[in-house]
């Protein structure tokens, strides 16, 4: 089938489209879908249209085309202009390649602190192929910290220096990172003595969750409703504290001491219950038996 028997095609069925549509206006003029197919079906029919038009002109006045054995009458690639212009473009820059570590690697990590470059091992390998998260264990540390696949490179690194106003040998290996304990050790390669940390600029700022973002301001504290009765309260206690119970006027009435009422005072005539009266209790009799002697009376 030719292009243009298929659009004539194309162009009866969406005629077709458009008198379904009106048809169904006409027995339901609230119908809201064929009323929005209508204006689909219009444009459709005239895009159709003009490309039967142009394709039956087409095939009317086609030239007849030119033999491919003809060379062309001139090669823009020789122009000198276009020559010059390619001479002087200057080669693209080297794309950055990333090497992809295994574990058991020595390389050089950025260490948290101070941001700079240090010898480290890499102890284990997560996340994907194109973006891997390694743990790096520093050399001469025990301190392990997950870096990011920019923030480790290999040992031999041929990126050139920055320009400075001390000359740096080339096989400088930089030393190991301070350690975060402030105990003192005496191996060659380790720092003696712990960094030196602005502790008033530590209480004013809190590092972001970044490593490499700005830091933020410690959040204010807030403020509790009754904080004047709190503080009256607790200032009440404390003085409560300071000087124990409240002690009776000097003067003042006390509380006799109160008495067993079976109390019986050592007194002659003493009553039980009666304080200060009567006498003492006495204590039972022991009641003998009496043994006949041969030489006693019985008279007497």
């Amino acid at each position: 089938m030719s292009d243009l028997a298929q659009l004539e095609q194309e162009l009866a069925e969406a005629e077709d489209g458009l008198n379904t549509c009106t048809m169904a206006l006409e027995m339901d003029p609230d119908d809201n879908d064929a009323r929005d197919l209508v204006p689909t079906f219009k444009a459709q029919i005239a895009d159709l249209k003009a490309q039967i038009s142009a394709a039956k002109r087409s095939q009317t006045t086609a030239p007849p085309p030119p033999p491919s054995h003809l060379p062309p009458k001139y090669d823009m690639s020789k122009h000198p202009k276009f020559q010059t212009s390619t001479a002087e473009a200057p080669p693209p820059p080297p794309e950055e390649t990333r090497v992809n570590f295994s574990v058991g690697d020595s390389v050089q990590a950025k260490y948290s602190a101070d941001r700079q470059w240090y010898p480290a091992t890499i102890v284990a390998k997560t996340g994907s192929s194109s973006d891997p998260v390694y743990t790096v264990k520093f050399t001469g540390y025990n301190e392990k910290e997950q870096k990011r696949k920019h923030e480790v490179r290999p040992v031999e690194s041929n990126k050139k220096r920055k320009a400075d106003s001390t000359p740096v040998p080339t096989n400088a290996i930089p030393p190991p990172p301070p350690p975060l304990s402030p105990k003192a050790t005496s191996h060659a390669t380790v720092i003696s003595a712990a960094p030196l940390i602005d502790t008033t600029a530590l209480q004013k700022k809190e590092p972001s969750k970044v490593s490499d973002g700005p830091t933020r301001m410690a959040p204010a504290p807030k403020k509790l409703k009754g904080q004047r009765a709190l503080e009256k309260g607790k200032s009440s206690w404390n003085d409560w504290q300071k000087s124990g119970p409240k002690k009776p006027a000097v003067g003042g009435s006390t509380k006799l001491k109160k008495d067993s009422q079976f109390r019986t005072p050592d007194l002659p005539g003493a009553k039980v219950g009666f304080t200060g009266s009567g006498k003492p209790m006495t204590k039972d009799q022991v009641r003998t038996k009496w043994n006949f002697g041969k030489t006693d009376d019985p008279e007497d």
